[in-house]
């Protein structure tokens, strides 16, 4: 039983300008960049549930197998929040390319100016039978409570330069590179460089290509970020850091007299200066501190051909493991071991397939299937490191039928006709989960005041859902 409700509101606004400067003649091209960015984020709830523990008949010979044979008590679990955000970001910036002959030079650089208001006030109270969750016979307790304001102004610059170049006829290409990032709210200068290069081989009778990519990324705090779980802002929050190796190749052949392309990837990434964070429903909660290193490595290997001629269609597998530890070491058991991140989706398979009428091309179909294993989780006001579940696999079907209503080529209209501004319009209708498959999106845990004990009630996604859509081209 729930009653009450929730009223979110996310209004984001963004605008930009660009003057581009090219002499006739010169190989220096100039482009000047404004824009800014406005958003305001509205989070108010008042939800009110209640619940009933009880031991289900579990003896198949019993007339009332499956039901309640005896109610162990009643809980309630109660949710109010008063969340706003205000932000707004200005940038300028001046991108340029040179063009050396063998070489291209391309450099730039932005200044980010960045305000930010914020008032969080949210809590939780969780009730099981009559005791109020966690326990104390003194004071009211809540099970989860955020009180903070926040005002923040602050600046950050950052800036590029890489050259791409061939070699041997083109069959090498590369990209060198080397950004920096520099923040004036906690003073932290990071310099990124990368490079990334293809090679074709010489003896190459089909078209191969190999690919290799390293490079040191790095992601500065934006705001939530900076906030942990309790509402408290750590300004003095580093960034993120990874260094990354990729492997790769791409081949394009024939088969059944018809043009196929097969690519694959391969990566490590090295992560330090971690934040790390958990799932709160669709919400990312951090807890802000650098204090996390980690490691992502896998694959993935798709093939894209047309089983139908003009039609395209793909299979893709992908493989992950995402793992992380703590590394300021308290005297908790655990924490010294690595632990699944909240990213760890270890096998991934999607299939698209298209089609349309032999006879008429402007009539087409698809279909769309994807199945991922289960994201680790694990339970409210646990460490970290205690992702004790998975999320059950996910399993999704989509179809989707798409029609021709206009092509603007193919008629001839007055002069003055508002038709002959416009190119094409495509009608499209689609299924999504045609299956009706319930995924599970998160749980709700209750406890029993008696046994102390958790359980987990899944919250689902959406079933099933039509998407009726318009695309007109001018």
């Amino acid at each position: 039983f729930s009653e009450g409700g929730e009223f979110d509101q996310f209004d984001s606004r963004f605008g930009g300008l660009s003057a581009t400067y090219h002499k006739a003649g010169s190989k220096l091209k100039l482009k000047f960049l404004g824009s800014a960015f406005r958003t305001n984020e509205y989070e108010t709830y008042d939800i009110y549930g209640a619940y009933l523990l009880g031991e289900l008949q579990t003896d198949q010979s019993k007339r009332d197998f499956g039901q309640i044979k005896t109610y162990l008590g009643a809980g309630a679990i109660h949710n109010f929040a008063r969340n706003y955000l205000n932000v707004n970001v200005a940038d300028m910036g001046l991108r340029g390319t040179y063009d050396a002959g063998k070489h291209t030079l391309q450099f730039g650089a932005t200044t980010s100016i960045t305000s930010i208001g914020d008032e969080l006030h949210e809590w939780e109270r969780r009730d099981s039978g009559g005791f109020t969750q966690p326990y104390n016979p003194n004071e009211l307790t809540m099970a989860q409570f955020y009180h903070s304001a926040t005002n923040l102004n602050y600046t950050r610059i950052n800036g590029f330069v890489q050259d791409y170049f061939q070699l041997d006829s083109g069959r090498f290409t590369t990209t060198i590179g080397l950004r920096v990032n520099h923040s004036y709210l906690n003073g932290e200068t990071v310099l990124s460089p990368r490079v990334q290069t293809s090679y074709r081989p010489r003896s190459n009778k089909r078209d191969l290509i190999l690919k290799f990519s390293a490079g040191k990324y790095v992601q500065p705090p934006f705001y939530r970020e900076m906030r942990d779980m309790q509402g408290v802002v750590n300004t003095n929050l580093l960034a993120q850091k990874s260094l990354q190796f990729v492997l790769g190749a791409d081949y394009n052949f024939n088969m059944y007299k018809r043009p196929f392309k097969l690519t694959g990837e391969t990566y490590y990434k090295y992560l330090w200066d971690q934040d790390p964070y958990r799932y709160d429903n669709v919400r990312i909660r951090y807890t802000g501190r650098n204090n996390a290193i980690g490691r992502v490595y896998g694959g993935e290997v798709r093939l894209y051909g047309d089983l139908v001629k003009d039609a395209t269609s793909w299979v893709s597998i992908g493989i992950m493991k995402a793992e992380q530890k703590i590394t300021d070491s308290p005297s908790i058991a655990g924490y010294n071991n690595y632990f699944a991140m909240p990213t760890d989706q270890r096998f991934m398979l999607g299939m698209y397939f298209e089609d349309y009428l032999r006879k008429n091309k402007n009539f087409k179909a698809h279909i769309n299937l994807l199945y991922s294993s289960g994201l680790p989780i694990a339970p409210p006001r646990g460490h970290l490191f205690q992702n004790v579940l998975r999320l059950p696999d996910y399993k999704r079907v989509d179809i989707g039928f798409s029609a021709l209503l206009f092509d603007g080529l193919k008629k001839d209209f007055r002069a003055h006709s508002f038709f002959n501004n416009i190119l094409s319009i495509w009608g499209s209708f689609e299924v999504f989960n045609l299956l009706s498959i319930q995924n599970t999106l998160s749980y709700t845990w209750i406890q029993d005041q008696s046994t102390n004990t958790m359980y987990a009630v899944p919250n689902r996604l959406t079933t099933r859902l039509l998407n009726v859509k318009l695309h007109v081209v001018f």
